[in-house]
């Protein structure tokens, strides 16, 4: 929904102003008609109440309010997300909450990242804790959805549908053969032999030591998923190996034969059960209670606490340099040093939780970034709590604070510096027949030109200066790890690990998500639990702001995707990417996908 106000609203905007005129009363009408679908004022549930949860819900660390979410359809989905913590507070509010007898979980495909499950996983086992049930239906069950379900008392899958089930796997593009045949030479520059985020760009094929990464670490995200799954249903480690790696469940029969699923049936005859579960006559009498809805319910949890307060500080997104334009969900060193250097001079905030999910970006932004968590450091504790990635660059941010906490499947280390340019001299020259003459004063004027030619000297001074990179790079982590610069090296080289492996190799401290990490802060600052709040920033995004500043980026968006269809994607992929390279990069790998696990 909100991508079509988007589109609709930048031609509206575009005849108006063609016009030369400004319907100031439209406006008026469009946002009051936003104001009308939301209400801030608390609303009452029935008792025996079924908080209604659909698993496709996008999660996010900075969640987006859709105002025309009532409006929702096939044709016009809703484009908003929940904040994870407010999803887990929701949870953890219903757990306290007598009116509300159990949750539904609606769907099969998660809307969050595989970490993020790891969090909701718990809160739904603690409000199982509380006495309550879970049920869950859905027609077809993804891998990273069945993580969530497998936590529910009950799972029903439609009789035809499916079940995903067959592990992990990571598949690369790799364009050298590509740009030879356009006639452009990547220019690649980096230290580390796991620094495989450029490889796509220097060969044909995969290398050894990134072989050997990716399958460290999907080996360890396998196995933090098949436990997870073992402790909810029962089955061994050894039985779910077997089964995934064999692909047994090929049909939702095989899903009831193997104890995945607990009943074949469709959706009616389950709110049918759910029903008998409440002592209901009918199914029609079922009081659900959805998402949005209950945000709104009155908050049955004491929250009399004390005058000390945490702040979760959260960054989201690629780490560029300068300032986030154009609706763009990224980390940005002028937006989020000034949100740190206010918290710095805040004597109201006593510790900071710094959320990170990034797979990091500019190397030079991240030193800035690196360089205010320090300041901030010298007067109040901060802890660095990673999400999905925290890599590269997301490490470079968080290395620095008193504390690394991580989920067990969270990517993070990464700890490289690559740099990459683009010469297209033999596309213009010999393939569209443009030369180009340059006037210099003197003998590196035109140095890094993109239609001259790399003379060794060019590569050797942008060599040096990745090195010189990486040096700073890992100096500083060994300083903020309090390890010895050859230990630290050692586990660096570029290479990725997943939480429960940088535990392991000292890259972080503690294994869990939000509720550690403020607890951490919390008693670093002196405070005892109950003695404090906590608060979180950002905080949501506003809607309309959104609309504003992204309807060029949407409108050219859904221009480049009618063209190329599926390979729109891909293909943005690359030219992001492209044109990001702007100095000396501290990143993952970004064509890289897990295959089983969604991710926002």
């Amino acid at each position: 929904m909100k991508g079509f106000l988007k589109t609709t609203f930048a031609v509206v905007v575009g005849i108006c102003l063609f016009t030369g005129i400004f319907f100031v009363g439209g406006l008026v009408f469009f946002v009051g008609l936003a104001a009308s679908t939301s209400s801030s004022q608390p609303v009452t549930i029935d008792q025996h109440s079924v908080l209604e949860l659909k698993l496709s819900q996008q999660i996010a660390e900075i969640g987006e309010v859709d105002p025309f979410e009532s409006l929702n359809s096939s044709y016009f989905p809703s484009k908003g997300s929940a904040s994870l913590h407010e999803y887990l507070d929701i949870i953890n509010k219903a757990a306290a909450d007598d009116n509300i007898s159990g949750i539904y979980l609606k769907g099969g495909y998660f809307g969050g990242s595989m970490p993020m499950a790891v969090e909701i996983r718990a809160a739904l086992k603690a409000f199982k804790s509380e006495g309550k049930f879970i049920y869950a239906y859905a027609d077809n069950i993804s891998e990273a959805g069945y993580y969530i379900i497998s936590e529910a008392d009950k799972i029903y899958l439609n009789p035809i549908g499916d079940l995903e089930f067959n592990g992990l796997s990571s598949e690369i593009l790799y364009w050298k053969d590509f740009f030879k045949k356009i006639g452009v030479e990547p220019e690649v520059f980096r230290v580390g032999k796991y620094k495989s985020a450029v490889e796509p760009f220097m060969t044909n094929k995969m290398s050894s030591a990134n072989k050997e990464q990716i399958s460290s670490y999907l080996n360890s995200l396998n196995d933090i998923y098949l436990q997870g799954v073992s402790d909810s249903r029962g089955i061994a480690v050894e039985e779910l190996k077997e089964i995934s790696n064999k692909m047994k469940i090929r049909s939702s029969e095989d899903a009831l034969a193997l104890k995945f699923v607990d009943e074949l049936t469709y959706e009616d005859e389950v709110t049918t059960q759910l029903a008998s579960e409440l002592d209901l006559e009918d199914s029609n009498d079922i009081s659900f209670v959805k998402y949005n809805k209950y945000k709104d319910v009155t908050d049955p949890r004491s929250r009399q606490l004390g005058e000390g307060k945490v702040v979760v500080l959260s960054a989201e997104g690629e780490i560029i340099y300068g300032k986030a334009e154009g609706g763009s969900k990224a980390i940005a060193n002028v937006d989020l040093v000034k949100e740190i250097n206010d918290l710095a001079d805040d004597d109201d905030v006593d510790a900071v939780v710094l959320r990170v999910n990034s797979p990091g970006g500019s190397a030079l932004s991240s030193d800035i970034i690196w360089r205010a968590v320090q300041n901030l450091k010298k007067k109040k504790p901060v802890v660095a709590s990673m999400s999905t990635y925290a890599a590269s660059g997301g490490y470079y941010i968080s290395m620095g604070c008193d504390k690394i906490v991580a989920y067990p499947n969270t990517i993070t280390g990464s700890i490289g510096i690559f740099g990459l340019g683009f010469n297209p001299s033999e596309l213009m020259q010999k393939k569209l027949g443009i030369k180009s003459y340059a006037v210099s004063t003197g003998e590196f004027s035109n140095f890094q030109s993109m239609l001259d030619d790399f003379s060794d000297e060019d590569f050797d001074i942008i060599q040096k200066s990745v090195e010189k990179g990486y040096k700073v790079f890992t100096s500083k982590a060994a300083e903020g790890r309090h390890m010895k610069i050859d230990d630290l090296l050692a586990v660096a080289q570029g290479r990725v690990w997943t939480g429960i492996q940088a535990k392991k190799v000292g890259l972080v401290d503690e294994l869990g998500g939000y509720n550690e990490a403020i607890k951490i802060a919390a008693d670093l600052a002196g405070l005892e639990e109950g003695d404090y709040k906590v608060k979180y920033l950002p905080g949501e995004v506003d809607f309309f702001q959104e609309i504003l500043k992204g309807m060029d980026m949407e409108v050219q968006s859904r221009v480049k995707q009618a063209v190329l269809g599926e390979y729109s994607i891909k293909m943005d992929k690359l030219t992001n990417w492209m044109q990001s390279l702007q100095g000396v990069q501290a990143a993952i790998p970004y064509y890289e996908e897990i295959e089983g696990f969604e991710r926002p």
